[in-house]
């Protein structure tokens, strides 16, 4: 009766033992890897004036509220369309337009996604400025 008690015991054990262990979370693997960073670093554009016959360099950059960007342009940015150098806000509307905006928020160029990788102006509508991924 002993060794029939003392193997319904161990048996027991064992299966809270392999119950234990099966609710276990599995070890994290121990490879260290490297990643590709996301585009949080920014996004470059060329700006043209298909009009003006003009070209500038501007960047998309860091994150200032859930729909708004910092935005940079070059000082000869003026010569695509005027006052675009002093543009500090890139905002997304909702709709699928993007404003431009200066340092007093007011809109610059109200642009949409066109064809591709680039942006092209639709207000004011005489603007006939595109902005194209420069990255």
């Amino acid at each position: 009766m002993k060794t029939l008690t003392i193997a319904a015991l161990a048996a027991v054990v064992s299966l809270g033992l392999w119950a234990v262990g099966r609710d276990r979370t599995p070890e994290v693997d121990p490879i260290v890897s490297g990643s590709i960073p996301s585009g949080a670093a920014g996004h470059s554009y060329t700006i043209t004036n298909s009009v003006a016959k003009t070209a500038c360099l501007a960047e998309r950059g860091a994150a200032i509220s859930g729909r708004s960007t910092r935005f940079t342009a070059d000082p000869d940015c003026d010569a695509v369309w005027p006052g675009l150098a002093g543009a500090r806000t890139w905002t997304q509307n909702g709709d699928g337009t993007v404003d431009v905006l200066d340092a007093r928020g007011e809109a610059l160029l109200t642009v949409v996604d066109g064809d591709g990788l680039a942006y092209e102006a639709v207000e004011p509508a005489n603007a006939m400025v595109t902005f194209v991924a420069a990255d």
